[in-house]
């Protein structure tokens, strides 16, 4: 049945959620957030007209709308306020915050609103619909942010009633209890969901910067990793190595394509287990691939290509018997100028005899 294949999901989601480190909750709440802030704001901003227009029903209670206009009209300042940071940022936790900042400010309003009335008897159907503004909210939140949210909620109207008193607030709480609990669970669920979308999505991001054949990086890496022409998160040396298959083409000619592909693969998986965690291999081109070593100088670089080069060279388990010719450079800032540099030591190895490792 369709619930036990949803239930499995949950499971299977929650599991995952465990799972995950904190760096990679903290990517994965960002994207949540990145996702669903502008309709959350939109909401916010909806509840916020919405709230004014309880200016009616304050007339249909008191006679006059004067005793409650200034606390309806204050959440427009929380508004101004609200609008003027999230501008500014997209940090999440400060986003989140305002979020939540603007919803118990219509709280507040809403108590304060509710202070110069005469009668209180419909505070109950005032807290019940603020559920729907923290169900908004949440789609943003972590799970226990809401839950903090809730239990400030509650205790608002508790605070409240010590100068509002309102005549059914055993029936305001025991509403107000189960609400919580069910916007509780909403977003733990829509946590959950949402996982399974952003593991797809990471899963096409994925795809779209990898090569299908060699499994490496390809050329769009380039596009999220440069910025302005300088690689992004620098942090200590970095080398570029520029990596030519030898003659490829007569692989190609004698061997056929199929072998060829085998090659480009074996040269891939090969600079994949011979790298870093944080370096990029990337294919480059037909049979050059590009090397991207993180906290390494130009002399280390050297060493480590000129090793991988002597395993290719004396490799017995290569489709065909291939060398490499590599460019070695230091990053010095100007990716376009290091690409060149490193192109150019490329150039002048394969110009050179081949099979051999050139720094510039």
């Amino acid at each position: 049945m369709r619930v036990f294949s949803n239930a499995i999901t949950l499971i299977e989601l929650f599991k995952d959620y465990r799972s995950m480190d904190s760096d990679d909750k903290n990517s994965f709440y960002q994207s949540k957030c990145d996702y669903y802030q502008n309709y959350v704001s939109i909401s916010l901003y909806a509840g916020v007209l919405f709230s004014i227009t309880f200016l009616y029903s304050d007339y249909l209670l008191n006679g006059s709308f004067l005793p409650t206009l200034l606390p309806r009209l204050s959440i427009l300042a929380a508004l101004l306020l609200f609008i003027l940071i999230t501008h500014f940022t997209k940090k999440r936790s400060i986003t989140v915050f305002m979020d939540f900042f603007l919803a118990h400010c219509i709280v507040f309003a809403t108590i304060w609103s509710i202070y110069h009335l005469d009668n209180k008897i419909h505070a109950s159907e005032g807290f019940i619909i603020m559920n729907l503004v923290f169900l908004t909210v949440g789609f943003v939140a972590k799970p226990k942010e809401t839950v903090i949210s809730s239990l400030i909620f509650i205790f608002e109207i508790i605070i409240s009633h010590s100068f509002n008193h309102y005549s059914n607030v055993d029936i305001i709480l025991a509403l107000q209890v189960p609400s919580a609990l069910a916007v509780i669970t909403s977003h733990f669920l829509l946590m959950l969901f949402y996982l399974d979308h952003y593991r797809v999505r990471q899963k096409l991001e994925l795809a779209m910067v990898t090569d299908p054949l060699t499994q490496v990086y390809n050329r769009h890496l380039l596009e999220r990793i440069v910025t302005k022409n300088a690689l992004k998160d620098v942090h200590g040396p970095i080398a570029i190595a520029m990596l030519d298959i030898d003659y490829f083409k007569q692989v190609n000619d004698e061997y056929g394509h199929y072998t060829g592909d085998l090659t480009l693969l074996y040269i891939g998986q090969k600079l994949s287990k011979g790298t870093h965690e944080d370096d990029y291999v990337i294919r480059y081109g037909g049979e050059e691939f590009i090397i991207i070593l993180k906290d390494c100088d130009v002399n280390n670089a050297c060493a480590r290509m000129e090793q991988f080069r002597q395993e290719i060279e004396n490799a017995t388990d290569t489709p065909v018997s291939i060398t490499v010719s590599i460019g070695v450079s230091r990053y010095n800032g100007d990716f376009s100028k290091s690409i060149q540099n490193v192109d150019h030591a490329l150039y002048k190895a394969k110009n050179s005899g081949r099979n051999m490792v050139v720094v510039v």
